[in-house]
């Protein structure tokens, strides 16, 4: 096999895992880097048809890739009074299997004595935030922190966890405590600026 068809099988690859992403952002780059790719073998190989395809996918990707990252989102939180209110359960019918595959020693029952705070992002109900309070200094231990898949793209987490007028400390939040679950909990935990300490990871919001 030549270099020249490695490079065509890779362009091919890109674009069909574009399309099992479910975060349109990663889609959308995934799919811009196949189709450009794949623009660019057509080009070497003499298939123009397939150059001008792709080369106009890989266009349009760019210019909705540039909307994604000019684009403003607005988050809003609302605090629940109790579990069984409609939008809740909406979220929790919909996606309580994902959570639970995320968050496996999760019990629903951890939330009847919880905080438990919906988040919006452009109005769509796009997570759950819980946590348990501590003490009266503001520290929490967090017992769910999820968002849908479609949206994980670390926005809502600097919303949350970010700038002076973040909502936690509107709700009275000092001192985040939370247990890792996994490898790729941890990392997501460090990338939003959570420092490991012993068992847990700890964050103090400014």
């Amino acid at each position: 096999m030549s270099l020249l068809e490695m490079f065509g099988y890779v362009a091919s690859v890109l674009i069909a895992l574009s399309l099992m992403m479910s975060n349109i952002k990663r889609l959308r780059w995934l799919n811009f880097l196949g189709a450009a790719a794949f623009s660019a073998y057509g080009y070497l190989i003499d298939a123009y048809p397939v150059f001008i395809l792709n080369g106009w996918v890989a266009l349009v990707d760019a210019y909705y890739l540039v909307r994604i990252y000019q684009q403003k989102d607005q988050f809003n939180l609302v605090r629940l009074k109790s579990v069984t209110s409609p939008l809740f359960n909406l979220l929790k019918d919909s996606y309580g299997k994902d959570m639970m595959q995320l968050y496996q020693k999760f019990q629903w029952q951890q939330l009847d004595d919880a905080v438990v705070l919906l988040i919006f992002r452009n109005m769509k109900p796009v997570g759950v935030f819980a946590y348990k309070e501590l003490d009266i200094e503001g520290r929490v231990e967090v017992l769910l922190d999820y968002i849908i898949p479609e949206n994980r793209d670390f926005k809502a987490a600097e919303f949350m966890f970010t700038g002076q007028s973040n909502p936690l400390n509107q709700e009275g939040v000092k001192h985040l405590i939370v247990q890792s679950i996994d490898n790729q909990h941890e990392h997501y935990l460090k990338r939003v600026g959570f420092i490991k300490k012993s068992q847990n990871f700890e964050l103090v919001l400014n």
